[in-house]
């Protein structure tokens, strides 16, 4: 698993470490009503959606959206539940974002994984997963 302090950005093209956030901070009000309808799972606090390409090689991209301020943690984990690898990015503002992933990069073989998103902020700690397919 690999922590990044909250002022480490990845230039996707030079990355070594297997991940990059790119963040776009504003909210739309189609967002809003987003979060909104994700509410009942995730406390209407992000929406955390499929990852693409799906299935992939080589590299993905989990796109997310944060209702307001918060730290994320991105993890990856085995279909036996196990946990394989993990991001963290503090400070991240409300809006539009994503995390690309690199399994070359995380050390990460070909296979199904479970993602789970686990944003913490001033109202409290949610987690939602999904899975996805490396090829």
């Amino acid at each position: 698993m690999t922590d990044f302090p909250h002022d480490t950005y990845f230039d996707t093209a030079t990355m070594s470490s297997g991940c990059a956030v790119s963040p776009e901070p504003a909210i739309s009000e189609a967002e809003r009503l987003a979060l909104r309808s994700s509410e009942r799972e995730t406390g209407g606090q992000f929406i955390l959606e499929q990852n693409y390409p799906n299935p992939f090689v080589g590299e993905t991209t989990v796109p997310f959206t944060l209702a307001t301020a918060a730290d994320v943690r991105l993890d990856l984990f085995d279909l036996l539940g196990r946990k394989v690898a993990g991001v963290v990015r503090k400070g991240r503002s409300a809006g539009t974002q994503s995390i690309k992933l690199n399994l070359e990069g995380l050390g990460l073989a070909p296979g199904d994984y479970e993602y789970q998103l686990e944003v913490t902020n001033r109202h409290g700690v949610y987690r939602l997963r999904k899975l996805m397919t490396a090829e």
